[in-house]
Formats: C-alpha cells, structure tokens, sequence
C-alpha cells in the first residue's frame, strides 16, 4: 500500500520553500540592503570561473538555481510512483535537513523537516 497524502505533504511543503526562497530573493532585490557595505564588497570581488563574474552575481545565480532546484524537487516527490524513488526523496530531503541545520534559520528546518518526516511516515506505510 502507497500513502499518497503524506507524499503530497512532502512535495507541497517543499514546492513552498522553492516558491518562499525565490519569491524572497526577488523582494530582496527591491529593498535597500541591510549592510550595503557588504553588497558593495561583493559586487566588486571578482571570481575567475572561466569567465570573470562577481561575488554578487555568483551568489544572485545560485540562489536563483537553488529556488529552481527546490521547486524541482517538490514536483518530482509529487511524481514519484515507486518505493526506489521513495527511498530516493528520503535520501535528499534527509540531506537538506542536515544542511539546514548547519547553515539555514529554522523555518528552513522546519520546513525541511515536514518534507523528510511525512516522506519516511510515507516509506514505513508503503508495503504495510
């Protein structure tokens, strides 16, 4: 047997911390940074990663993928039809959780953690 809420609580959970982290960076983009100091540091220290970019544009880029990936990632445990995939979201989300605690403030946990519970919750009902 499949639990098919607990999944969708995993994957709605994590398309809302995709869709918070992008729609956050976007606002951010309109307000007066908190320490333009550190901003202007950032814009000017350049990275040589085959081409020359900024610090700034290095991080704006990954946050922008990293949104992305979220949303990815929310959509594709929504999709999942096997146990393998299961194990597989599991896995992931159990790593997010992991580096949400080192790096990321607690709604990010929280949110992280949702998505890992109800997907193990989803894996120990699986086949009984």
């Amino acid at each position: 047997m499949k639990s098919i809420t607990f999944e969708r609580i995993a994957g709605i959970t994590m398309l809302i911390t995709g869709v918070g982290h992008t729609s956050t960076h976007f606002i951010l983009q309109t307000v007066e940074h908190p320490h333009p100091e550190l901003e202007l540091a950032m814009s000017k220290a350049l990275l040589k990663i085959g081409s020359e970019i900024s610090v700034l544009d290095f991080h704006n880029g990954f946050s922008l993928a990293m949104g992305t990936l979220l949303l990815a990632f929310g959509l594709h445990i929504l999709r999942n039809s096997d146990k393998v995939g299961l194990w597989i979201n599991s896995l992931i989300a159990g790593l997010m959780v992991g580096i949400s605690l080192l790096y990321f403030p607690v709604f990010v946990v929280i949110l992280t953690s949702i998505s890992l519970v109800t997907l193990l919750i989803s894996l120990y009902i699986y086949d009984n």
